[in-house]
């Protein structure tokens, strides 16, 4: 792997020429540049704002991955405005800055989206995009490795289908091994005695039910299995086709107007020695900086709604309204409980001895001990308990008689959105569970939520809702591009989503409640929730607008569909009014699938890197 030093230097950049500059060195980003570069004759450049910090133990060590939010080394720190949804608070965003991406400092989790929500892609006007295509480039993109036989009893892992896992792909997959704490054991028995049985393995997209999921670990050393080392490892980083530069902010896309139409040749940026700087892209600029920076870059070249980029004396190349709306975010509820006497949490991590203990196991052992793990686990779930003619009730009321903003293509997406939410076999919703306190009251910064400051040692379960209606957006607030962008998510801004939400929020208490996750529950232990168990919806819509945080999600905003539909890229991710320019990151999805994204963000940059090739095919 080059080294911080030798990707942060711009040494001869002035005398190389580039085929293709692909705009952030993140979960997107990297798996373009290493496609396009298995050509030889192809020539790549990668610019990425953060630096090169994969050899950070922050970074590389599983367990360690919260320590990155909100620190700048590694994060954009972007955070909301107050949310009228819920009732002020600020929503905090964390977004990768650095080589990797998110991918470099999520929690690692391995979730996969539903067949439902891929194909509604193509429903939306998208052909190719579906899940048939979807689910080969999910395999392509990750290996995995089975787990060892101990783990696979303890964890209930039978569901697996290692038919329908990735065989060979840059991103290591796996479980580890252990030690495991006695919740993730726990968490689908409880659902099995709900009556609610795993219906099958959730990569499979159709799967209903509690499963532990695996993580974006390397097995052999334990190690977090990112963009930034598995797209760009040591061999991938020798192609004399290709070039990575880390602190290096792009500033702009630069744009000529020739013939008609708007052409990308390339970008304007300012590298760590801070000596402003251009370089040309001879075949296309790809954009691949996040949800968020993305729809800000396009605006600070001009292309966006022209009342906003009029206001700020940027240039309107390209009139489009829809860069930057259509923002979609997960949202999680969580409760959490004081375990039992001995059950083991992340809360014994506050202990400097403890945490030397598992630093060691760690370094010493090929990654061994509680780092090495995610010991969260998830489930996929339809609306629990629900009265006869409930749901058709909340429809009416929330979809069929109230307003909500028109924007083009809405329409169309409550269309899906309603029949998903109408099947039966389709869960609304996830739950996960993690052995630690989240704390949403300490305010907006995940440094407060996952600070564990509350004494005593916690197990948490929290709600998501699946596929929000609730629509924000993401726009540049300056034409200084060092300005940050402003995220306006809208959390609860459909009333629809606080009905269906705060219901799922609800069914926490029974999960906590119900073997053997109730025995491993302190009896009369502390609620950080609430003072006592919280059975009645008003109180559960409270708390859900209390105590939502940001799920780290962020997608729709530069959506791909028809641009009459509300679209900014095509089928084949192409800026509409531009030539030479796509954009691929989770912006480009229409809708939010259910789950944990990064794996189909690595999914659709694989297939996106397949389409570049197919035009260049055809230009040659």
């Amino acid at each position: 792997m080059a080294s911080a030093a030798e990707t942060s230097s711009v040494d001869g950049l002035d005398s190389q020429s580039f085929d293709f500059i692909v705009v952030g060195g993140g979960t997107a980003g990297l798996v373009i540049a290493n496609r396009l570069t298995e050509d030889p004759k192809v020539t790549v450049l990668v610019l990425e704002a953060g630096s090169n910090r994969v050899n950070d133990p922050r970074i590389a060590i599983p367990g360690l991955a919260a320590s990155t939010y909100f620190d700048p080394e590694f994060d954009w720190c972007i955070t909301s405005p107050p949310q009228n949804g819920l009732n002020g608070r600020q929503i905090a965003e964390p977004r990768g800055r650095t080589l990797g991406g998110s991918s470099a400092i999520n929690l690692g989790m391995v979730i996969y989206p539903s067949k439902k929500d891929i194909d509604s892609w193509e429903e939306l006007g998208n052909p190719g995009w579906n899940w048939a295509s979807l689910s080969d480039y999910l395999r392509k993109s990750e290996t995995y490795t089975p787990p060892i036989p101990a783990i696979r009893d303890e964890l209930s892992l039978g569901y697996i289908d290692e038919t329908l896992q990735g065989g060979n792909g840059p991103v290591q997959i796996s479980f580890g091994e252990g030690p495991y704490p006695a919740f993730s054991a726990a968490w689908p028995k409880v659902f099995e005695n709900l009556n609610h049985q795993l219906t099958g393995d959730p990569i499979s997209g159709v799967a209903k039910g509690a499963f532990c999921n695996p993580a974006t670990i390397n097995p052999k050393d334990k190690s977090r299995s990112h963009a930034g080392v598995a797209y760009y490892n040591e061999e991938i980083a020798k192609r004399p086709n290709l070039r990575v530069v880390t602190e290096a902010l792009v500033e702009k896309i630069l744009l000529k107007e020739a013939d008609g139409s708007v052409i990308a040749t390339g970008v304007q940026f300012t590298p760590k020695d801070g000596v402003r700087r251009t370089v040309s892209a001879a075949t296309e600029v790809v954009l691949s900086a996040g949800a968020v920076k993305s729809p800000q870059l396009l605006e600070l070249s001009g292309i966006g709604g022209v009342e906003l980029l009029s206001k700020h004396n940027i240039e309107v190349l390209v009139d489009n309204p829809n860069v930057g709306e259509n923002l979609q975010e997960h949202g999680f509820v969580p409760f959490s409980w004081e375990v039992a006497d001995g059950q083991q949490t992340a809360e014994a991590l506050r202990d400097p001895a403890v945490a030397k203990m598992a630093m060691d196991a760690w370094q010493q052992h090929s990654g061994a001990g509680p780092l090495g793990l995610c010991p969260l686990s998830s489930a996929y779930m339809t609306l629990p308990s629900l009265q006869d003619g409930e749901l058709d009730g909340l429809l009416k009321k929330y979809l069929e008689d109230y307003q909500y903003p028109s924007r083009p293509g809405r329409e169309s997406q409550y269309r899906i959105l309603r029949q998903i939410l109408e099947d039966d076999s389709e869960p609304s919703a996830q739950y996960t569970l993690a052995p630690f306190q989240i704390t949403p009251e300490k305010g907006p910064s995940p440094k407060g939520i996952f600070g564990m400051t509350e004494p005593g040692s916690f197990v948490s379960i929290v709600s998501v809702l699946n596929r929000p209606f609730s629509r924000g957006h993401v726009h540049l607030t300056s034409n200084d591009p060092y300005a940050p962008p402003l995220f306006d998510p809208k959390f609860f801004s459909h009333p629809l989503d606080l009905e269906l939400h705060a219901r799922h929020t609800q069914w926490l208490e029974t999960l906590a409640a119900t073997e053997p996750m109730a025995s491993l529950i302190k009896k009369d232990g502390r609620r950080l929730h609430s003072d006592k168990r919280v059975d009645d919806l008003d109180t559960t819509r409270q708390l859900t607008r209390d105590r939502i945080v940001a799920h780290y999600h962020v997608t729709g905003t530069t959506a791909m569909a028809p641009r009459e539909s509300g679209g900014v890229v095509d089928s084949r991710l192409r800026v509409y009014g531009t030539r030479k320019l796509r954009v691929v990151d989770a912006g480009i999805m229409p809708l939010i699938p259910r789950g944990n994204i990064q794996a189909i963000v690595f999914a659709l940059a694989e297939k996106a890197a397949d389409l570049i090739k197919e035009d260049l095919l055809h230009r040659c």
